[in-house]
């Protein structure tokens, strides 16, 4: 083929790759084993969009470059395909959510295939198929049966508009992550995962695997660790008592009064003796209607008094008022506060608006004017001044564990998870209720429980799932009495599909058990795991506790799952406007592949951002990207037929070839410091590239062998342009080839070009050695120069750089 027609090329490689399958993992190969994976997709009607481009280009680069270094590269693809878009999607087009899942994900494929991309299509899963499914419903039945999965009664965010209930994660700012409307609280019969009990675990998990620090504390905050003390104040002359967590229990006597949650069962317990108690059940009605968001945003303290009783501080055995305010919340903690005001922001703020008593116990700020919150002495506060913060701490826990009314403690900011959601895409949970027997798991060979077929996927009026309808679905036998029994009829949440599907592409065919244990032993941990930026807080928490549940009941063999995980920044428009549907400022990359074809694109794509920040837009510099390969096609043209590196060629080639490995070496050697890696900074890599080809070019000739390596080099950022060259040149395949290995000796230095000037202008250059004298640089260029000694009144000589000999002008 005299010119490079890529749109020839890229069909023709994309066929025989179709029918080859040479990307296809091999479980157990005596090779090492290489698991690189992105997120699977959620596909939509709209296919690929340049996120998916910007994240799946620098893993694709990763599973070809690791295959050619001779890794066995498990790098698969699959369908995050429960969800409310389809669900919402069906509902408005009345189409089965099946039906338009099956037409995304022939959508998506062929699309993903345009873009040369070496996934592993035989392993392909989807959250949506039965033989998926299967095991994400045995998973939760071993959640279940492990006291980790119930159901109760509880407050939880509601999507009115989306009619279903939403975790925290799905419900930040107050809105719904799907449709964007304003969440309400409501109480309902909620399933809920303990995932709080995993707290520590997960935490545990954060810091094992390898990722940005930023990603780590996010996922830190999320949990919410605190260290420091329960500490437990009676009430007036009742036996009651209020157990308040708090980690300053240094401050103690700087207490003043106590804050109640709302919803607090003391004061029910109370009614009877707090003489306001109609005024505090009005604010509580008043309290409820706020979601915990708005009641954490809320700077603008509200309260009520519990008039008519009072709480003893244990330390001093001080009478301090009781109050309800909602930026007390009945999910942290014990749902009661120890208020300091002088050392703490919000309780000054309260303190402040209610005329409460504020005490100063921590020397070094002015709390006439604000809540001092940096460390000091300890001051009035008895037996403790003078110490410093971490000192009281210490001394005032073993003091109230001495006395029995405190304990050191750790609490976590994480809530169990609400498990269930009132729609029809999603799995069926394996659990029916029965009127003699409770709650009870279907039987394991009873699974899957298929989702049934409907043409109604809308709740009822009241919330409830769609399935609630279907009563000839619901009315079933009691797996233990036998007698008539009902189904639960809400359906998982989206991310109880995604939150373990790495393992079963470790094993996708198996019908006997999710994954085996010899496939689990051979592929292990995800090497590399990467993703978006907008949602890894809430996957990686979800994914680390069930992760770790699989691991403590022996199901897998490692305690993380990932060993690495990068994020990838979003694609911004030219004004640094984030890319949406909504915006009008989607750019279509199937347009970008038909007008340059699949290589340039991949390339410009990894030329113009680095992978974890966010990349503007541009088609600037692609038809620089469309000449460099428009050149390399041509080199075939000044091909010598030489096997082997040439002298001429030697250092750059191996300069090439070292840039390139050391980019990646992590990847190799497995380094578990995320400072240590490289961060995806191809352009690097692709310049070094251009410089060779350059030279090259301008020698006029390149051997075969040289040829061969660099085309070698070029094909994992641009496969189908550097097989075809390769098949012409050497027919054979490319993929059978190994990566070429540099040697340091090739790359040491002994001479180099010196320029040379007279008067300042230049006269050429010389070859020399690097460790050349100014002395002897300047006997060969006088020499060279044909230039008398006697002549020079001056020298000026930079090593490497220049010899400008100063002579006296001729006459």
């Amino acid at each position: 083929m005299s010119s490079y027609d890529f749109n020839y090329i890229e069909a023709k490689w994309q066929k025989k790759w179709d029918e080859s399958k040479p990307f296809e993992a091999k479980d157990f190969s005596p090779k090492q084993k290489y698991y690189v994976l992105s997120e699977f997709f959620g596909p939509s009607g709209t296919g690929i969009h340049l996120g998916h481009v910007k994240c799946f280009t620098p893993t694709d680069i990763i599973a070809r470059y690791m295959r050619l270094k001779g890794y066995n590269v498990l790098y698969p693809a699959g369908w995050d395909a429960f969800g409310l878009p389809t669900e919402n999607y069906a509902i408005k087009t009345k189409t089965h959510p099946e039906v338009v899942t099956e037409t995304n994900i022939r959508i998506f494929t062929n699309q993903l295939k345009k873009m040369g991309y070496s996934f592993d299509w035989s392993r392909t899963i989807g959250t949506s198929f039965p033989s998926y499914y299967h095991w994400t419903q045995w998973i939760f039945l071993q959640l279940f049966k492990h006291g980790l999965a119930y159901k109760a009664e509880g407050m939880v965010n509601f999507c009115p508009v989306c009619m279903t209930v939403l975790s925290n994660e799905d419900s930040q700012g107050g809105t719904c992550d799907r449709c964007n409307n304003k969440v309400i609280e409501e109480k309902r019969s909620v399933w809920y995962l303990k995932m709080k009990d995993y707290s520590e675990k997960i935490l545990n998990g954060v810091e094992a695997i390898d990722m940005n620090e930023s990603l780590k504390d996010s996922q830190r905050n999320w949990v919410g660790k605190s260290v420091g003390g329960e500490i437990t104040f009676t009430v007036g002359t009742t036996d009651e008592k209020i157990r308040v967590f708090t980690t300053r229990p240094d401050t103690i006597f700087g207490a003043t009064f106590l804050v109640l949650a709302p919803e607090h069962q003391l004061i029910e317990k109370l009614s009877s003796q707090i003489s306001n108690y109609e005024d505090v059940v009005e604010y509580r009605r008043y309290a409820v209607k706020k979601t915990n968001i708005e009641r954490a945003a809320n700077k603008d303290k509200t309260g009520i008094k519990l008039e008519n009783i009072y709480a003893v501080n244990p330390i001093n055995a001080e009478k301090i008022p009781i109050f309800i305010s909602d930026y007390v919340m009945a999910g942290y903690g014990t749902a009661a506060i120890m208020a300091v005001p002088g050392h703490d922001t919000r309780d000054y703020e309260f303190a402040k608006k209610f005329g409460l008593k504020i005490l100063e116990v921590i020397s070094g700020g002015d709390i006439l004017t604000e809540a001092y919150v940096g460390n000091g002495k300890l001051i009035n506060s008895d037996f403790l001044n003078g110490l410093d913060v971490e000192q009281a701490k210490n001394k005032i826990l073993e003091r109230l564990e001495n006395d029995g009314t405190g304990e050191k403690m750790v609490n976590y900011k994480m809530q169990d998870w609400p498990f269930n959601r009132q729609r029809y895409w999603g799995e069926p949970f394996p659990i029916v209720f029965c009127e003699k027997c409770g709650c009870l798991a279907l039987s394991e060979d009873e699974l899957p429980l298929i989702l049934p077929m409907t043409d109604d996927f809308t709740p009822d009026t009241t919330g409830n799932s769609p399935l609630a309808k279907l009563a000839d679905w619901i009315d079933c036998k009691c797996p233990k009495c036998g007698g008539i029994c009902k189904r639960e009829t809400d359906t998982m949440p989206n991310w109880a599909g995604s939150s373990w599907y790495w393992l079963r592409f470790m094993d996708p065919h198996n019908e006997n058990e999710f994954v085996s244990k010899e496939n689990l032993d051979y592929w292990g941990e995800v090497d590399l795991y990467t993703g978006g930026v907008e949602h890894v807080t809430r996957h990686m928490l979800y994914a680390s506790f069930w992760h770790n549940f699989l691991y403590d009941i022996g199901a897998v063999p490692k305690k993380i799952p990932f060993t690495r995980r990068m994020c990838n920044g979003l694609i911004l428009d030219g004004e640094g406007k984030k890319m949406s549907k909504s915006s009008g400022n989607v750019v279509n990359p199937l347009e970008i592949i038909k007008q340059y074809g699949a290589d340039t694109f991949r390339m410009h794509m990894m030329f113009i951002g680095e992978y974890e920040q966010n990349t503007l837009w541009t088609l600037d510099g692609i038809s620089g990207i469309q000449r460099f390969l428009n050149s390399v096609w041509k080199l075939k043209d000044i091909l010598r037929d030489d096997n082997f590196v040439s002298d001429e060629h030697s250092y750059d080639l191996h300069s090439l070839i070292k840039r390139y490995s050391t980019t990646l070496v992590d990847l190799q050697e497995g380094h578990n410091k995320y400072e240590d890696h490289n961060d995806f900074k191809f352009n690097t890599i692709i310049s070094a590239m251009m410089t060779f080809v350059n030279r090259v070019r301008a020698d006029g000739w390149i051997t075969r062998e040289e040829y061969r390596q660099f085309l070698i080099m070029l094909n994992p950022f641009a496969p189908h342009i550097s097989s075809e060259l390769y098949e012409e040149a050497f027919s054979k395949d490319i993929l059978d080839d190994s990566f070429p290995d540099f040697d340091e000796s090739k790359l040491i230095v002994s001479k180099y070009q010196l320029p040379i000037q007279v008067n300042g202008k230049m006269k050429g250059t010389l070859d020399v050695a690097v460790d050349i004298s100014e002395d002897e640089a300047l006997s060969v260029a006088l020499a060279h120069l044909k230039i008398n000694q006697n002549d020079v009144k001056r020298v000026i000589f930079k090593p490497k750089q220049i010899l400008n000999v100063i002579i006296a002008k001729q006459s």
